[in-house]
Order: structure tokens, then C-alpha cells, then sequence
């Protein structure tokens, strides 16, 4: 039997412990054949996606493998490059990546079949691995027992390159379709030394990962900067940030960390628009490679400011060549029983806590300074004594740290203003007890003051009102309109006069509730079917019956007449009942088409009258609406010359971020 040319020696434990189904991500299997690009010297690494093909193709121009490094170092599962013979830096002096000699088995995460084809010093080898002729061979009655496997030896013609390695993936499994951007963006977070700075060039479909692909740093509103030269691209990716702070030999007193934690304006920048992924988290750098996705998870800090949070924090002094190793065994997260690792923990927590004491100060001044740059707030700010502009201050500041968006934050500068407002007007009328009855201006003052924040309130309950009719108009088909007012008419009986308010809920109206449904009861058929609904409510001093009519429904005045007399009678003999006869009533008949009579000669005339008689009035559905935005815009148009504290809320609300920042 010939001797075979290749040879990997593992036991099936190796491969489920430390391996095959170690790895989750595609990103996370990439980025262990970038990690041994880097460990290989490679100045450029170029990853192809064939989706159609089904296959993902990752060459290097490193220093590429002679068959004794094949087999002695590749192909050995679990050698240590750093105690085995090997070297802890590169030919031009980098320090290595990778420790466990593990990296290899990640490939089989996202591929049954790996294809390496490799040129060293002009000697070329290439060899076939299968994930399914492994686990036939090593998968026997012992699988503890180490049973070597042989690589299929593979033809070198097809080697077009002088010097490097290239690996091919195909028979690829499920779920590793992502797009070139996906990866790029993916593989740019788990790298710090990808770019011409390091001269390690990495590119997908033949575009280059670059800094910007991170897009991290960009995102930021202040930053804190730990152990970066001041010439370093990081450095200069924060030139935007309205506040940067150096840390320089801040954190920790045994160990030098780097890298940066910085907080966003707005939480929503910290999602991903295609995935939903979450960026707010900071992860672990070691080397230039990702180590452990998410350090934020060891706190237990609740404040709001946790979930502005981004960055990453570089440590290499985990990875010291003469210590232990501190990674799991997947190389993507690290021992977190380990002392290194708890020590870093808590300098980073104790950063945390200066992080939130600045940036409360920072979103604090920030507040303030975005609205006082709204010139109507800052004339209101400057009428305000010197502790109520302390409190007012404190209040833009808490706003601001929410992370609204613009509209939504200059909602609550508005409403916090009127807050204030109100706040004042409590003294005024704490006030009023010791005004003396002759002091007329005083009492004036208050008077005024008290009818000008009633302005803004009703103010604010028209435009709302209107907002609400304009919905309900673009309801163009009767039965949406009839299914809406059956919901809300009762509940909003403005609809049907501006000048009932919210009705009043008294156990009367469980009285009535019950006489109506005796009446209810009596009806024909026909007569319930024709209508939608009918209730009673007191609003405004009135009580008010109203009958909500089918659209569909064709009816006339004496129908209507014989139908609301019944509940009209019932309502007077429970008013008699308690002494309330004289209380004036309305009933209301809403209905979706002309009454039958009113094309009669003077038909509507006498309908008004007959109907008018019995307290009651017809209106459609169209014009319920027409009415009541006519009512409620007749009220803005005459209230034009709005109030000092409507004149600011109004200012407020109209501003964008772009006028204030």
C-alpha cells in the first residue's frame, strides 16, 4: 500500500469539542481564514462569493506552506504556534493571531468539502478535505482513540499564483448567503488592522474593506479615547464628535488598554436597518481580532445613558506569548474566571462610571443649549427667576437624554415649557390669598394669566380635534364612517356641538341604560335593524339622546318622530321620578341619507319643525363633519393673535435639529 502524502490526526471528541460546530457565524468561520492570512504574512486577501456556484474562494499572498508545514502544522489539529517550534511573529514582525491551531476546523462550519491549494518557495501542494470521508474515518467504535485522516491529493496545474494560499469552500450549508456588504461591514468590526496602515489589504467581490465599513465611529456624538497616538485613523475618526476626551493612562494601572467607548444623539442609530442587529454593545479587541463579542453584558448598570453605548476596547496584554491562553475554545470569547480578564472588567466599569457622570453633563448642556437657541425659549428662559432657570435647565436636559427624535424632543421642550407655565400659575393662585380685595392689578395679573394658559390648552384641543375630522373624512365609504362614529361619537360628543364637552358618567346613565333597553325590547324588528345604536349621556347641562342611523338606511320624520318619542318619554318620567323635570334635553338622529320627506315641497321645513317640537334635530353623517371642522376652524381663524406662551410653544415645535446644532 502506498504511503499517503497527507495526514490529520484527530479523535472525534477534537472535532466536537473544539471544531466543526464550534462556530456560529459566517463572518466568524471568514474571519479565522483572514486571521491565518494575517499569521502568513499576507499583505492582500481576496474573498470571492459565488452564490450561484455555491462556493466562497479566500486567497492570500502570504508565505504559503511547504508539505511539512502542511502536515506538521496545518493539518495538526491543536498546534501551538507559539510553544511548538514556531514563531510568535511574522517574517516582517507581526504578532500572530492564532494560538490554538484550531482555526482550520471553522471552515467546516459553513462547508463539507475545503480545497487547499498553496505555493512556498516555488514548491506547490494541494490537497482535498471532506467533512464526510472525517467523520466515516474517525467516527469508529472509540472515537477518544486519535485515527488519522488523509486528505485527497490533488492536481497543481490549476495554480496560477507565485506564492500564498488559496482556499476553496464548496458543498456549502445552509444559511451562507449573505451579500458582499454583509460580510464586508462583518468582517470590518472584527478586524482593527485591515487597511494600508498595517498593510494587510482585505477585499470581497474585489472591494476593499476599509474603516468606514465599520461605521461605528461616525455614529457618535462624544467619545473617550484610551492609548490612541494622536496621528491614528481612529483618532481622526472622531473629528466629528461635539466632545472628545482623552483617557490617556486613565485605565489601569498594570496593563495599557486601548481602543475607544463613545455615545450616540439618538438610540435608534444603534440598529442595523437591514438585520435589526443591535450595535449597542462593546466588544473585545486581542491582537487586531475580535475576541469576545460584548463586554457591556458583565454590568448590571441600568442608567439610561447604557443604551447609547458603543466602541471597543483593545487589550492585548490577554494574549502575552509566556501567559496562559485566555480564549475559549472557538477564539470568540475569552475566560471570564480569569484574573486578566476581571481586572480589565473592572477598569472598564469604573470608565463607565465617569462615561455617565460627563455625558449627563454633556446632554445636560447640550438641552439646554438647543433650546435656548430657539429665540422665543430664550426670551421665556430670561423671564424665569434664578432658581426656576436651574429647574428648567435640569428638565431640557433630561429631555435631550432621552434621544427622541426632532419633532418628538421639541414636543417635550413645548410641553415642559407649558408645565412650567402651569407651575406659575399654582403661585399665582397660592398667590391669591394674600392679595387684598382692593388690589385690583394683581388680581388682574392672575386673572390673565390664568385665561391666557386656558388659551393654549383649548388651543391644543382644537388643532387636535381638527386632526381627527381629517382622519375621519378620508373614510370614504359609508360603512367605515358608520363602523368609526359608532365607536367614538358617544365618547366624543364635540363631534356633534362644539360646545359638549366630555360628557359626564353618572349612575343616572345606568338608569337610563336600562329604561331604554325595556323600550329596546318593545321594538319591532324592522326598527332595531335600522339603526346602529342609540345612548344617553349628560354633557354641558344637557341630556342628550343620541341615535346613531345605518348608511344604508332610508327613513323619514315620522318614523324618526315615533321611534326617538319612546325613549324621549322614558327619559322624562326618570327625570320626574327624581325631581328634574324641568332639565332641558337634546336628541340627535344621525343618519346616512336625505329623509324620504325632505324632497317633499317644503318637506325639509316641516321635517325641522315637527322634529323640533320633541327637542330633537337630523344630522348626516357629511355634515357632522362639515359642521364641526367649520366650528372648530372658525375658532382658529378668529384667534389668530395667539399668546405669548402659544407664540413659544409653536416656535418650539417647528425647529429642527439643523437650526439648533
Amino acid at each position: 500500500m502506498a504511503t499517503e502524502k497527507f495526514e490529520m490526526t484527530l479523535s472525534l471528541n477534537v472535532l466536537k469539542h473544539l471544531g466543526i460546530n464550534l462556530y456560529s457565524s459566517n463572518p466568524a468561520v471568514l474571519s479565522e481564514a483572514v486571521a491565518n492570512a494575517w499569521d502568513a504574512d499576507a499583505a492582500n486577501v481576496d474573498i470571492t462569493l459565488d452564490v450561484e456556484g455555491k462556493r466562497v474562494v479566500v486567497q492570500d499572498d502570504g508565505i504559503g506552506m511547504t508539505l511539512d508545514d502542511i502536515n506538521n502544522r496545518y493539518l495538526r489539529v491543536g498546534y501551538e504556534r507559539r510553544k511548538d517550534g514556531g514563531n510568535a511573529r511574522t517574517p516582517s514582525g507581526r504578532l500572530v493571531m492564532g494560538r490554538k491551531g484550531i482555526g482550520k476546523l471553522a471552515l467546516f462550519s459553513i462547508a463539507k468539502t475545503v480545497l487547499v491549494e498553496t505555493v512556498k518557495n516555488g514548491q506547490k501542494n494541494a490537497l482535498l478535505m471532506e467533512l464526510d470521508a472525517i467523520n466515516d474515518k474517525i467516527g469508529g467504535e472509540d472515537p477518544a482513540v486519535a485515527k488519522p485522516y488523509h486528505p485527497t491529493e490533488m492536481p497543481t496545474e490549476s495554480i496560477d499564483f507565485e506564492n500564498g494560499t488559496r482556499i476553496t469552500l464548496t458543498d456549502l450549508k445552509h444559511g451562507t448567503e449573505q451579500t458582499g456588504q454583509f460580510l464586508r461591514r462583518r468582517l470590518a468590526r472584527r478586524f482593527t488592522v485591515i487597511g494600508p496602515e498595517e498593510r494587510f489589504e482585505v477585499r470581497i467581490d474585489g472591494t476593499e474593506i476599509t474603516v468606514a465599513d465599520r461605521d461605528l465611529a461616525s455614529l457618535t456624538q462624544y467619545a473617550w479615547l484610551y492609548n490612541e497616538p494622536s496621528s491614528s485613523s481612529a483618532r481622526d475618526a472622531f473629528a466629528h464628535v461635539s466632545s472628545l476626551e482623552d483617557r490617556l493612562g486613565e485605565v489601569g494601572e498594570t496593563f495599557r488598554m486601548g481602543g475607544w467607548i463613545g455615545t450616540v444623539l439618538d438610540t435608534s442609530k444603534l440598529k442595523e436597518p437591514s438585520t435589526g442587529e443591535t450595535l449597542n454593545k462593546i466588544p473585545l479587541i486581542i491582537r487586531g481580532k475580535l475576541a469576545q463579542e460584548d463586554v457591556l453584558d458583565q454590568f448590571s448598570e441600568v442608567g439610561i445613558y447604557r443604551s447609547y453605548l458603543v466602541g471597543e476596547i483593545h487589550a492585548d496584554f490577554l494574549d502575552l506569548d509566556d501567559d496562559e491562553d485566555i480564549a475559549t475554545s472557538s477564539r470568540q470569547s475569552i475566560r471570564e474566571d480569569d484574573n486578566r480578564y476581571r481586572a480589565l472588567i473592572v477598569a472598564i466599569g469604573q470608565e463607565l462610571k465617569h462615561i455617565k457622570s460627563k455625558w449627563t453633563d454633556l446632554r445636560n448642556a447640550d438641552g439646554t443649549k438647543t433650546a435656548l437657541d430657539i429665540p422665543e425659549v430664550k426670551d421665556w428662559y430670561l423671564t424665569l427667576g434664578k432658581d426656576t432657570r436651574v429647574r428648567a435647565e435640569r428638565l431640557f436636559g433630561k429631555i435631550n437624554q432621552l434621544g427622541l427624535d426632532d419633532s418628538d424632543r421639541n414636543e417635550l421642550f413645548a410641553q415642559g415649557i407649558l408645565a412650567f407655565e402651569i407651575m406659575k400659575q399654582k403661585d399665582n393662585l397660592d398667590a391669591l390669598e394674600a392679595v387684598e380685595a382692593t388690589d385690583l392689578p394683581a388680581l388682574g395679573k392672575i386673572l390673565s394669566s390664568s385665561a391666557e394658559l386656558e388659551a393654549v390648552m383649548y388651543h391644543n384641543i382644537v388643532k387636535s380635534r381638527l386632526a381627527v375630522i381629517d382622519k375621519l373624512d378620508r373614510l370614504v365609504g359609508d360603512n367605515e364612517k358608520e363602523a368609526f362614529l359608532q365607536e367614538h361619537l358617544f365618547e366624543h360628543l364635540w363631534l356633534l356641538d362644539p360646545g359638549w364637552e366630555r360628557a359626564a358618567h353618572a349612575s343616572m346613565e345606568q338608569s337610563m341604560k336600562k329604561a331604554f333597553a325595556e323600550v329596546t325590547d318593545k321594538l319591532s324588528q324592522e326598527e332595531r335593524d335600522s339603526r346602529y345604536d342609540i345612548r344617553y349621556q349628560r354633557t354641558s347641562g344637557l341630556h342628550v339622546i343620541v341615535e346613531l342611523k345605518r348608511a344604508k338606511v332610508l327613513t323619514d320624520t315620522n318614523t324618526l318622530y315615533s321611534q326617538v318619542i319612546k325613549y324621549r318619554v322614558a327619559l322624562l318620567r326618570w327625570l320626574a321620578s327624581v325631581g328634574r323635570e324641568n332639565e332641558p334635553i337634546a336628541i340627535v338622529c344621525v343618519v346616512g341619507r336625505d329623509l324620504r320627506d325632505w324632497n317633499d315641497p317644503g318637506g325639509r321645513k316641516t321635517s325641522i319643525e315637527t322634529l323640533r317640537a320633541i327637542d330633537t334635530r337630523v344630522i348626516l353623517y357629511d355634515e357632522l363633519l362639515l359642521n364641526a371642522r367649520n366650528a372648530y376652524s372658525e375658532y382658529l381663524s378668529k384667534n389668530e393673535e395667539i399668546g405669548r406662551v402659544q407664540k413659544i410653544l409653536e416656535a418650539v415645535r417647528a425647529t429642527s435639529v439643523e437650526e439648533t446644532i
